[in-house]
Formats: structure tokens, sequence, C-alpha cells
């Protein structure tokens, strides 16, 4: 009996095949361990590569040491360029307005009216800020939109070439149609010799004869425009200086109208005679 019962757990042995065995294995009995040479990742879970050497481990901490210095640098130099940003948008605050403009600046560049194909030649101003302003009226007719100021400026420009040889001598001409045209321009002396400060002063002709008749208030609007964006571009001084010219051979009343509104503005120091 006790023979025939182990017969019979032999033979059941046989029959068994290891879940790690291959389906030709030679092996007839339980394997408990792999056959020589055989892969089993149940026992084997890390390669030999997988070993991490020193030399790797530093180059690794090298690597990881050099992306956190380089975003150390980034970081810095966004920090000062949002300084940067931040001062100069302070620096522009303090810059004091001679008013709040509501009127809206527009320039006519002098491409657009200049009738030659070499630029204007003018002596420039040795100062980049100017410190006085003149305005007088241009004792002429009145211009009411862009073509006629146009042809008006264009005129003063032959008109002053023929007669004397030089340039138009306004640096900008304000129309009736409330727009600001370039003359001679911030960077440029006015051409008006009879006129002080050819060197810290800029002058502004109002187009139109204004001597019982106001201009229209566009075009004092656009005035405050000039002067206010003269400022902000840093070609005229925030502490500048604002005048008239009476000039002795004309009537008594020469610019009278004119200069009743500029003397509420701000920066007016009165009249200067000629």
């Amino acid at each position: 009996m006790y023979t025939s019962a182990r017969t019979s757990a032999v033979i059941s042995s046989k029959r068994l095949r290891s879940p790690i065995c291959r389906s030709n294995s030679q092996n007839s009995e339980y394997d408990v361990e792999a056959a020589a040479g055989e892969r089993t990742p149940l026992l084997f879970t890390a390669k030999i590569s997988d070993v991490e050497s020193p030399d790797d481990r530093r180059y690794r901490h090298l690597q990881s040491a050099q992306a956190t210095a380089l975003f150390g640098i980034l970081a810095l130099v966004l920090f000062l360029l949002v300084g940067i940003i931040i001062a100069v948008y302070l620096l522009l605050l303090q810059v004091p307005r001679p008013w709040p403009v509501s009127h809206p600046f527009y320039l006519v560049e002098r491409q657009m009216w200049w009738p030659y194909s070499e630029p204007l030649q003018a002596p420039p101003l040795n100062k980049f800020s100017v410190l006085n302003v003149i305005l007088l009226h241009t004792r002429s007719e009145p211009c009411r939109d862009q073509s006629g100021c146009t042809e008006y400026v264009k005129q003063v420009q032959n008109d002053t070439w023929t007669r004397t040889g030089v340039h138009i001598p306004y640096n900008f001409l304000v129309g009736g149609d409330g727009k600001t045209y370039e003359g001679r321009g911030w960077k440029a002396q006015h051409g008006f010799p009879e006129l002080p400060g050819r060197n810290d002063t800029i002058v502004v002709g109002i187009i139109g004869t204004y001597n019982d008749r106001r201009p229209e208030a566009v075009m004092y609007a656009e005035v405050k425009a000039l002067l206010t964006e003269s400022i902000r571009r840093f070609y005229l001084a925030p502490s500048y200086k604002l005048y008239g010219v009476v000039n002795g051979s004309q009537p008594e009343n020469d610019g009278k109208a004119l200069y009743v509104e500029l003397q509420h503005f701000k920066h007016w120091r009165g009249l200067i005679n000629v």
C-alpha cells in the first residue's frame, strides 16, 4: 500500500510543469529555479547597466545645477526689465503737462507737402529741449481743410524761398482744420531774424488774420495738443515760456483777438515787441 501511494505521487509529479519553464524544457519534475541561462523577471529585477556609476551621478548633479543657475539668471533678467519699465512709467507720470488734453494731436508731416526731392536745410537747434514758444498769426486768409491748409504751407515755402533764399521760417503752423503742419519741425532753428531765441525757441504760426476775430476753438485745442506732444517727446522743457508778438509796423490791434485767449494759458509770459 505504501509502495502504491508513492508510485502515484511520482506519476502525478511528472505531469506538473513549472510556470517558469519553457514548453521545450527537458525537466520532468517541478522546477524551483530557472534553468541555466534562462531570464526570470520575477527573480532579476535590475540590470547591471542600470547601476549608476559615480561619474554618472556627478554629471546628473552638474546638469541639475546648471539648470537651476540658468533659471535664476532668467528670473533676474525678467525682474530687471520689469523694474526698468516701472521706473520709466513713473518718470513719465512726473512730467508735468500744461493741461489735460482731450483734443488729439494730429501732425501733417513735412513730406506730405514738401515740393522738393532734397530734404529741408536749416541750422539745427543746439539744445534738445527748447525753453520758449512764440505764437503769431500769419496775417493771411484762414484755411478750413487739409487740402487748403497744405496749399497755404506750400505757398509760404515758395514765397519765402523766392524772396529770401531760405526755407519756410515757421517750425509749425496750425490750420483751421485743427491740424498741425510741420515746417522746420522740432530740431531746426526758426527762420525769423527779427525774433529772439533762435537756438532755444520754436515759432508756431496760426494760419489766418486775428485782429478782431478769434481763431476757431479747435485751433486753440490743437495748440495745446502740440505743446503737450512736444513735452512728451522731450523737445520742449516742461517749464517753457509762451509769448506772442506785437509788430510796431502793423495796426495797433495786430493779433489782439488771438492773444485774448492765449493770455489765459498757464505758461503765458506776455508779448514781444519787434
